[in-house]
């Protein structure tokens, strides 16, 4: 974590990672933030599954995420490599999004009377462009889904008024410099699911992918996904622009869940790790 300036009178915003399972590290830290009641976001951003991580948090419901990973995320009915091979989804959104609804369901109308403006980032399948979604009652498990919905694992964009999304990740992956561009935005907290020194390199479903489809604005950003990525990470971290971000990384210990980890003791490591940099945070807040 590197904990800079903020600036005097200004807002606080939140930007959280995606990462599939790598979630149980964010899902720890925002479990910090609720168990001492701490929420001075006026923005809150979430990409792919760091916008569920976002929705619990509202919701006040601590736990919740950790729960999912471990329980329905882990089930055979989501993650199938047979179902891949045969043409299908690698993961099933679909039926997590309907298992979890019905089992461990998201309190919406809690998560609403909030009142704050929480924005998920959504790919535009067409053009490639970052799309920052308000989220509202009317729409907001589908647009939930769209933003999990990862090129090449998931073969077909989700329709959300009459457009189709993916993942937020292809189209900007940590949306900082975004949410540091709006009014009254002066300090962002990010939390993320890599660590510090981590740097992006080529992804080989990426690449398939862009191979397969025409010529178009969504196969050049995931053609340039990699380069954006570092890109944004060396903007964070210029003098000039460090000092609005505090940065929450997990270790780079070896033991941390990967995007697809089902194994219960990695889980819960992250996520015990996240709550030990939450907790950290918050002992330095107000940061001078």
């Amino acid at each position: 974590m590197h904990a800079n300036q903020q600036t005097a009178g200004k807002q606080t915003a939140l930007v959280v990672e995606g990462g599939g399972m790598r979630a149980a590290f964010s899902s720890g830290v925002t479990d910090a933030f609720l168990q001492a009641d701490f929420n001075p976001f006026s923005l809150l951003v979430g990409v792919s599954s760091g916008a569920s991580t976002i929705a619990s948090y509202l919701a006040g419901q601590e736990g919740r995420n950790l729960d999912i990973l471990l329980d329905q995320s882990c089930r055979p009915e989501f993650i199938s490599w047979s179902r891949f091979i045969r043409g299908g989804d690698l993961m099933d959104i679909d039926w997590l999004w309907q298992v979890v609804q019905q089992e461990n369901p998201l309190d919406c109308e809690r998560m609403f009377a909030r009142q704050r403006d929480f924005r998920v980032v959504l790919s535009n399948a067409l053009s490639g462009e970052p799309e920052y979604a308000a989220a509202q009652p009317d729409s907001f498990l589908e647009v939930l889904r769209a933003s999990s919905s990862i090129p090449f694992m998931i073969r077909k964009p989700v329709a959300i008024g009459g457009g189709f999304y993916f993942d937020g990740g292809v189209a900007d992956a940590l949306p900082v410099q975004w949410t540091l561009s709006q009014p009254g935005i002066g300090c962002v907290i990010v939390i993320r699911t890599r660590a510090h020194n981590y740097v992006k390199k080529g992804s080989l479903g990426d690449s398939l992918l862009a191979r397969r489809l025409p010529v178009s604005g969504f196969a050049q950003a995931l053609r340039q996904r990699v380069k954006h990525y570092n890109t944004t990470l060396t903007w964070m971290r210029q003098p000039e622009n460090c000092r609005y971000i505090i940065e929450i990384n997990p270790p780079d210990d070896g033991k941390m869940a990967g995007r697809l980890c089902r194994d219960a003791g990695r889980l819960r490591y992250s996520y015990a790790a996240g709550l030990e940099c939450g907790r950290a945070l918050l002992q330095q807040w107000p940061v001078n």
